[in-house]
């Protein structure tokens, strides 16, 4: 007699979980996955699964090799483990993950599946350049690799990068391969006042490792710039943005650096970095107009979480008024998405806007998932 699917599973092994997701497959069961959990009010909540895979098990540190710069691991070893692993060999995993969600426990297929992102994305290529490979169990139960077995309707897809921001949607990723990086000797900090000088200092010689900008409800905006390197370097390029940035001032890491603004509803708003300024001035100006608390953080790359709403706003209109705003200003020049809110929300607002490329992220789940059962509801544009 065949073994009743359990509606909560934590596999130990690869080929558990390739049979777990066959067997869900065979039963028509929407299949959730579970990492570190820091991400779970991210998204709409999408179906209720009837398999929630605990991915806790698969947390093996498959290979580190120092030489190579290069670290393998199941999907569910912590990004916190990582990098005390690596730390042995005085590297860093190469992503800059954030600090709260690491700091949470955030999983290495978690991070990934979700493409989280910390500051330090300057000089450091983006996530998808550094993933070199994964293991995934697809949604029939195939165990695929990248680079490797051609799986039939997947042939010509870099299986690493598609599965990048994937949020579960196309495969569940069992292990994955990334870079490693130098760990810098040190590091220095440079508070510079408003958001103007931000652009400059991105152009400047510096080279900066980040530029962030945090600007808390009712208050003016500050910008941060960490370097990076050994001392010496570290001091002269320090000197240098406080000589070229008047009230700039030598500071220490930020108690906000690396973590997300914190709010009822968390709206992400990206623009190009000569429109940042601008952007800030408008969350400023917005608030006194609308009286809802707005926190923004970012990087001055152009990438920005904003904190809209407190315990007394109701979120569905604070969302709605934000969005409506900042996409009728911003137009084509910014995209606004909401990324956390209250289950209500998401299917009161435009939560999306326009996708570019959305045909072709509906194709490529079709062909991935043609039963609709990995994450339903999850991914961009509730796919």
């Amino acid at each position: 007699m065949t073994e009743e699917l359990p509606r909560l599973a934590r596999p130990d092994s690869v080929e558990e979980l390739s049979e777990l997701v066959t067997r869900a497959h065979r039963d028509s069961r929407p299949i959730g996955v579970y990492g570190g959990g820091t991400a779970l009010d991210d998204h709409p909540p999408g179906r209720t699964p009837g398999l929630l895979i605990d991915m806790g098990g698969l947390d093996e540190v498959i290979e580190h090799s120092p030489g190579d710069l290069i670290l393998v691991a199941g999907a569910g070893a912590t990004i916190s483990e990582l990098n005390d692993v690596a730390a042995t060999g005085d590297q860093q995993l190469l992503p800059d993950f954030p600090a709260d969600r690491t700091d949470s426990g955030s999983t290495l297929g978690g991070a990934i599946a979700t493409r989280a992102v910390g500051p330090r994305r300057i000089g450091r290529l983006p996530l998808r350049e550094v993933v070199l490979g994964v293991t995934v169990v697809l949604a029939d139960g195939t165990i695929a690799k990248a680079g490797g077995k051609v799986v039939k309707n997947v042939a010509g897809y870099d299986l690493a990068k598609l599965m990048t921001g994937s949020w579960g949607t196309l495969g569940i990723i069992a292990s994955a391969a990334v870079r490693l990086y130098p760990k810098p000797k040190t590091q220095g900090y440079v508070e510079i006042p408003g958001a103007e000088a931000a652009l400059g200092v991105l152009g400047s010689q510096v080279a900066p490792a980040a530029v962030d900008i945090d600007r808390s409800p009712g208050t003016e905006a500050t910008t941060v710039v960490m370097v990076e390197g050994l001392p010496e370097s570290v001091e002269s390029r320090t000197r240098q943005i406080i000589e070229a940035n008047p009230g700039a001032k030598a500071g220490i890491e930020p108690s906000w650096w690396a973590r997300r603004a914190q709010a009822p509803v968390t709206i992400r708003a990206s623009v190009s970095p000569a429109l940042v300024p601008e952007l800030v001035a408008q969350i400023a100006r917005l608030e006194d107009t609308i009286g809802y608390p707005i926190q923004l953080r970012g990087s001055a790359m152009g990438v920005f979480d904003l904190g809209v709403g407190g315990l007394d706003t109701d979120p569905t209109i604070a969302t709605r008024v934000v969005l409506e705003h900042l996409r009728t200003w911003g137009q084509k020049q910014l995209s606004a998405t909401v990324l956390c809110a209250p289950a209500s929300v998401w299917g009161d607002v435009d939560a999306w806007g326009e996708i570019p490329g959305f045909g072709l992220m509906r194709t490529i789940k079709d062909q991935f998932d043609p039963d609709g059962l990995l994450s339903p509801g999850r991914g961009i544009g509730g796919l």
